[in-house]
């Protein structure tokens, strides 16, 4: 991994989150009834590979490219998001903090995605 850092001078990488009867991610608070947690999407970080986190409304906010996740019935959903950076020793994400918990006969998966060293 370290050769890869030093022949790059950007990244990408994408992950996956999926879920069956329990969305991660809520719609944004105003649209969520009354007395709701606020969205777990705001909540998700993700730690890198040199342990920089991955945050909302910080310089290294992930990209979310696709939130099936505001919808709520009994298939799979999903949650698309998207990392780059030009500091290339920041990935690959290797850890997922603040994951929200499942609720019972629920079930969650988490694709890791290719990463593209340029």
């Amino acid at each position: 991994m370290k050769f890869l850092h030093l022949l790059s001078t950007e990244a990408s990488h994408s992950v996956t989150l999926r879920c069956l009867k329990n969305p991660h991610h809520g719609t944004t608070l105003d649209k969520n009834p009354i007395g709701s947690a606020p969205n777990s999407l705001d909540r998700i970080k993700f730690r890198g590979w040199n342990k920089q986190l991955f945050e909302k409304d910080t310089l290294l906010d992930p990209h979310v490219i696709s939130n099936e996740q505001e919808i709520l019935h009994g298939r799979w959903l999903q949650t698309q998001f998207l990392f780059s950076t030009q500091d290339s020793r920041q990935l690959p994400i290797v850890d997922i903090l603040d994951f929200p918990t499942s609720n019972t006969n629920s079930q969650q998966e988490i694709e890791n995605g290719p990463v593209c060293f340029l």
